[in-house]
């Protein structure tokens, strides 16, 4: 793919995270709802345009190695740092007994901590509440295992094997919600098997882009996300019951064919928006992993400005349900989730440059 078409890439990623950030936000139902019809199938897709055909072990191997690299290594190291964190942010106020993603947390023991550890090394859970949506690196983790295992099944096929895996992946996705019991392991997989296809889509799709991307596809694209969002009157996301995933799936691939579509658009007429969205889309874990946390800081400055008890700070992911004169306390909520883990990412890469000068001359 040429550097005009990753840059296009790294602005449909930008976009995506931007609304996932403001779908968190507690940000207007009807906003909420249309971010939910694409925007975590779009990152799973623009991860595959960029896959290479796996025709051996050692390709798969390399693969493999680049998924640890780049999914489990970065999941461990940010779920051990907010783990060793977590009795600090107890005493002061981030979490507390009251509040929280399921109800409210307390101290950790330490074998409390050693119990947490061991399911972020080995099964990619336990991870705190604060980096909530780490689902998604799980997820894409399976994804890519599951794809390099049948891709060495399938590694006779000699044409449109990937086409192949698309269809069985999203027809296995269907099977285990039907079928399969409720525990956590089959929600991963089948998170995982939806997962792939998104991401074997955009392998294959991105080959047939002279059909979708203009702006005939980008019409019809919309009219089916038009169609979608008055379809889905409660809303819906990839989580969906095995009834509801293939209009899901229409919806989402529809959302991120239009979001790539838009993002070349922007690159080309508004050239001075892409600096800064190259920089958000080349940042999105940062993002990811750090919105959770400064909306806490957010709420603090919400519970100061309208007298509200500081304990509702811990409320996951903001503070819900409460009077306030302003409605819009949402966009401060989204500008600061994105913003603010930024400059804390550069911050951080200021200081350790100046401390590499410093002492690794010596």
């Amino acid at each position: 793919m040429g550097k005009n078409n990753c840059n296009s890439i790294t602005i449909a990623k930008a976009i995506g995270i931007i609304l996932m950030v403001v779908g968190h936000s507690g940000c207007p139902q009807m906003l909420s709802k249309f971010i939910y019809l694409f925007h975590m199938p779009l990152f799973f897709f623009c991860s595959g345009i960029f896959f290479s055909e796996l025709n051996g072990h050692k390709a798969a191997i390399q693969f493999l190695k680049k998924r640890i690299k780049g999914l489990y290594v970065p999941f461990v190291k940010w779920s051990v740092l907010f783990l060793l964190l977590h009795n600090l942010l107890m005493s002061v106020g981030i979490y507390n007994t009251s509040y929280g993603y399921e109800g409210g947390s307390s101290y950790y023991t330490l074998s409390e901590m050693v119990h947490k550890l061991i399911g972020i090394l080995f099964t990619m859970h336990d991870y705190e509440e604060l980096l909530g949506g780490f689902w998604f690196i799980r997820a894409l983790f399976v994804s890519s295992i599951l794809i390099v295992v049948f891709s060495l099944l399938l590694k006779s096929v000699s044409k449109y094997k990937y086409e192949i895996l698309c269809v069985f992946f999203l027809i296995i996705t269907i099977v285990i919600r039907r079928f399969a019991p409720d525990p956590e392991f089959w929600r991963d997989i089948s998170m995982g098997t939806f997962g792939a296809f998104f991401y074997m889509s955009g392998y294959f799709l991105m080959q047939y882009r002279h059909y979708w991307h203009n702006i005939t596809g980008a019409i019809f694209c919309l009219i089916t996300m038009i169609v979608s969002f008055c379809h889905f009157k409660d809303g819906i996301s990839m989580g969906c019951g095995y009834n509801k995933v293939i209009p899901f799936t229409f919806s989402a691939l529809s959302g991120t064919l239009l979001t790539i579509y838009f993002s070349k658009q922007l690159e080309i007429r508004m050239p001075f928006l892409t600096r800064s969205l190259y920089y958000i889309g080349n940042h999105t874990l940062e993002i990811l992993a750090l919105h959770f946390l400064v909306f806490r800081f957010v709420s603090y400055l919400f519970t100061i400005i309208y007298g509200i008890d500081v304990v509702h700070v811990a409320e996951h992911p903001v503070i819900k349900d409460i009077v306030c004169p302003s409605g819009y306390w949402w966009i401060i909520y989204s500008v600061a989730g994105i913003v603010i883990p930024l400059l804390l990412n550069r911050m951080w890469k200021n200081i350790v440059n100046k401390m590499w000068k410093i002492y690794g001359k010596s």
